[in-house]
């Protein structure tokens, strides 16, 4: 079995990961979360739920002992803190590879007018996303760092990819399209090691995701 260990199971993107793990019938999931209790109904003999605090290390040496891959879906002011506070955890029970959600516009290589209006409205949050990029490259563990920009809830499992270093492309990402590529990633776990990927939707062009160019709209 693949012992996989989600961190943030509880969240929108964590939902969307869980039923495309499970796909697959050599994995074992682990669902880490502040509260057990709101995810009672997940546990099986495929998956098992501990209750903990992300800035607590003996928390996250718990969960994550034994682990073959570790997966943080967290975000939050405080994400290079809890990021941190992973990569300690797998280092000191020898849990080796791990993926993170960071953000597109870390590296400011959003295209122009879409990182100038991305920045205008979440630009507070790109250096802690960036900090939790570098916490994770910095490291001796084999990473992937994924960078969606503005998160949706379609169907789509189509994604975009640009690597560290290249103009992003694309307005918006997917939560399933995100979803299927951790998959992915989990099914092989040698592809894209050691790689920051920005992860998008093809043919999302534009100044601004495609639900705020409908907002401007109504408004003119």
């Amino acid at each position: 079995m693949k012992n996989v260990l989600l961190i943030g199971a509880n969240g929108d993107t964590s939902r969307e990961i869980i039923p495309r793990l499970l796909e697959q019938q050599d994995v074992k999931l682990t669902l880490f979360l502040r509260r057990a209790s709101r995810m009672e109904n997940m546990r099986s003999e495929r998956v098992d739920l501990v209750e903990g605090d992300a800035t607590r290390v003996e928390d996250l040496n718990r969960a994550a002992r034994g682990q073959d891959i570790v997966i943080s879906t967290m975000g939050g002011l405080d994400l290079d803190v809890k990021t941190a506070n992973i990569v300690k955890a797998m280092q000191e029970v020898g849990a080796h590879r791990i993926i993170i959600i960071s953000a597109g516009g870390i590296y400011d290589e959003l295209p122009e007018p879409f990182n100038a209006w991305d920045k205008g409205r979440v630009g507070e949050y790109r250096e802690v996303n960036r900090r939790a990029a570098d916490v994770v490259e910095q490291s001796s563990l084999a990473y992937t760092v994924l960078r969606p920009v503005w998160l949706t809830d379609k169907a789509t499992e189509e994604v975009e990819l640009t690597r560290k270093g290249q103009t992003f492309k694309g307005t918006e990402t997917s939560r399933a399209s995100l979803a299927r590529l951790i998959a992915d990633l989990v099914k092989d776990p040698a592809k894209h090691v050691n790689e920051s990927l920005g992860v998008s939707q093809p043919n999302t062009d534009g100044d601004r995701p495609e639900a705020y160019r409908s907002i401007l709209r109504r408004w003119f």
